[in-house]
């Protein structure tokens, strides 16, 4: 009895030592995450932006799948969440989504194709105020085994610098419907990626908790502080000096935010100003008229080799 107990001794220390002895991964053996065969990135132009301003991400792919991909939006591919960051460590709250982030066209990749096309999540989301923002977006594509996740992005919205302010009545059509008004406002707002200042035009209600529109009117000088004139249809007419000095850009900006005239000045002695007419219209008073690129609408995304045109 006695040499069967130490037998058994020894079978058990001989097996606890080569539990020891194996490596953790023969312990708990995990298995590698399974590598996607779509590449998908995030990208944005700017990081900083006003409340109501459109956030236009960029989405793109790479499809090194080994045969043609199409992407509908009635398939769901595409999923956006944005967090507001209210600690230090990363943390923070969802932001309540307002209706699905969808690219709207439908399209095919080809293998080794690459595609990008533009989102808007300002409509998509509340970020009426300001603070630090994170993005993370998501595709799934068919055949795909699991959804893939782009580096987040982190954004900032911030308040800009007020130059000016007016409040106009609302053109009415019925003259018994009830008068509605809205005010708007001349922001400033100085980029730190790119480094840059901005010019916008805010169409909001009077009380300023409703943004309708968030008109982006252009690069402008620091120290330039344009003037404003107010037509009888209650467009609003701004002249503000373009970045560099000697051009200034006068923009004219529906009640409803739709930008109805871009054109540029060249100065020619005294700086051009706003004059309203008889008829109640403005005009640009001095400077000659200098035809330019409008600069207003986004960049043209540079094309690569075997790129796919995607419509917003």
């Amino acid at each position: 009895m006695r040499r069967y107990t130490d037998t058994m001794r020894f079978l058990i220390a001989m097996g606890a030592a080569c539990v020891m002895v194996l490596p953790a991964s023969a312990q708990f053996p995990q298995a590698k995450p399974a590598r996607s065969l779509v590449q998908f990135a995030t990208s944005l132009s700017q990081r900083m932006f006003l409340p109501g301003e459109a956030i236009e991400l960029e989405l793109k792919l790479l499809n090194n799948s080994g045969g043609p991909l199409t992407f509908s939006p009635e398939d769901g591919w595409l999923d956006v969440i944005i967090t507001a960051l209210v600690k230090p460590t990363g943390e923070g709250a969802l932001v309540d989504r307002l209706k699905p982030v969808v690219v709207r066209e439908t399209f095919t990749m080809q293998h080794t194709d690459a595609a990008r096309t533009l989102v808007d999540l300002a409509p998509a989301f509340d970020l009426r105020r300001p603070g630090l923002y994170r993005i993370t977006a998501t595709m799934i594509y068919r055949g795909g085994t699991a959804p893939v996740t782009a580096e987040p992005l982190t954004i900032n919205v911030v308040p800009g610098y007020k130059l000016a302010e007016l409040e106009f009545g609302l053109p009415r059509t019925d003259p018994d419907a009830p008068l509605e008004v809205r005010k708007y406002s001349l922001q400033q707002l100085t980029l730190t990626e790119p480094r840059e200042m901005r010019l916008y035009v805010t169409v909001s209600d009077a009380a300023e908790e409703i943004i309708f529109r968030q008109i982006k009117l252009g690069r402008m000088a620091g120290s330039d502080k344009p003037p404003t004139r107010l037509d009888r249809l209650s467009n609003l007419h701004v002249l503000h000096q373009a970045e560099g000095g000697r051009h200034f850009v006068h923009s004219v900006v529906s009640p409803r935010g739709d930008v109805l005239v871009r054109e540029t000045y060249e100065t020619v002695g005294a700086r051009p100003g706003l004059e309203l007419n008889a008829d109640g219209m403005v005009t640009v008073k001095g400077g000659i008229r200098r035809p330019r690129p409008d600069d207003i609408l986004p960049a043209k995304l540079k094309p690569i080799e075997g790129e796919v045109r995607v419509k917003p």
